[in-house]
């Protein structure tokens, strides 16, 4: 890695510590700029926009996540449904234990909803876009097996399922980031209970 890279990681991982603190929305390169140190005109030189750099801390956020999700996978037992439920439960866990990381991404997601006219670089939705997906061809893998074993299901789109499982985890972990206090005052069940029902109603309806 040559000293650009180095300077320019170093950026993102205090980028990342304003992002998470203030938000998406309540920050300016100024802001990052006095975060890490520098000038706004040197900080230019690096990242052309806050979205770059927004990206730049989602692609981060992204790697670790996908990171966590390698290694429950590598340590998972049992049979393809149980395997299934232990490595869903496991990744709430994670979520739950990182709230401000994914009300980070909730925000992510709406800043850079359908359509919107920020956008970064070619480059870096390229590289986002390169590990968006990781963890669903894990999720693959845990129902070709659970059907291999008929612990689940032979009848089921598989390619249909990982997408549903894997959005609707997604998204509700984000909703449960940014509005737990509220579904506990409507529902008086907190978030992280009502995400892991739902992991219970894809066990029970995906048993073979």
């Amino acid at each position: 890695m040559d000293k650009r890279e180095e300077k320019k990681k170093v950026i993102i991982e205090k980028a990342r510590k304003i992002f998470l603190e203030k938000g998406l929305f309540n920050i300016v390169m100024d802001d990052i700029a006095a975060a890490v140190g520098l000038t706004r005109r040197s900080l230019y030189r690096y990242f052309e926009t806050k979205e770059d750099m927004a990206y730049e801390t989602a692609i981060l956020l992204l790697n670790e996540w996908n990171a966590y999700h390698k290694k429950v996978y590598s340590q998972l037992s049992g049979n393809g449904i149980y395997q299934l439920e232990d490595f869903l439960n496991q990744l709430i866990n994670y979520m739950n234990d990182r709230i401000e990381i994914m009300k980070f991404l909730g925000e992510f997601d709406f800043y850079f909803k359908d359509k919107k006219s920020a956008k970064p670089s070619t480059q870096s939705m390229m590289r986002f876009n390169d590990i968006i997906l990781e963890s669903d061809k894990l999720l693959t893998k845990l129902l070709e097996r659970g059907i291999e074993d008929h612990s689940i299901k032979n009848n089921i789109e598989i390619k249909l399922m990982v997408a549903t499982i894997s959005n609707v985890l997604w998204s509700f972990g984000q909703r449960i980031a940014i509005r737990n206090e509220m579904i506990i005052e409507e529902t008086g069940i907190s978030g992280i209970d009502l995400i892991k029902n739902q992991v219970s109603l894809y066990v029970a309806a995906l048993k073979g």
